[in-house]
């Protein structure tokens, strides 16, 4: 054991290799796997955030339209209203978190959010009559 060494992380956990899928998709993605798998979790979640957020304000009108003027129930729905603006801004924020990260590690703010996939290039068929 090496006690006055300093120890490297590969000496900690070892050294991983990822599986065989993973890195076929690492190659398709032309060595930025890690990058289009953030970008495919940003979309889904925004997606899915904004339905969510959709699903809130309809079931905050209809609470406000079946009130019939309870103040406890109006009460409700401000709140219901609130938060949903609240996670609104939240996923502009997260849009824009995702943005600057691109733009200071990679000098383009839309590299995570929308990444340039380039794909191998095939050299043009020669057609021969």
């Amino acid at each position: 054991m090496r006690l006055a060494q300093a120890l490297t992380p590969t000496d900690i956990i070892g050294s991983v290799t990822p599986p065989p899928g993973v890195t076929a998709y690492d190659a398709q993605a032309g060595g930025i796997g890690l990058i289009l798998f953030l970008s495919t979790l940003i979309r889904v979640f925004t997606v899915v955030a904004g339905l969510y957020v959709m699903a809130q304000f309809l079931l905050a009108g209809w609470q406000y339209i079946t009130a019939n003027g309870d103040t406890g129930v109006n009460a409700k729905v401000r709140e219901r209203i609130t938060m949903s603006l609240i996670g609104i801004v939240i996923i502009v924020a997260s849009y824009t978190v995702a943005g600057m990260i691109g733009y200071l590690f990679f000098g383009d703010a839309s590299f995570i959010l929308n990444p340039n996939i380039q794909g191998p290039t095939a050299p043009a068929p020669v057609i021969t009559q």
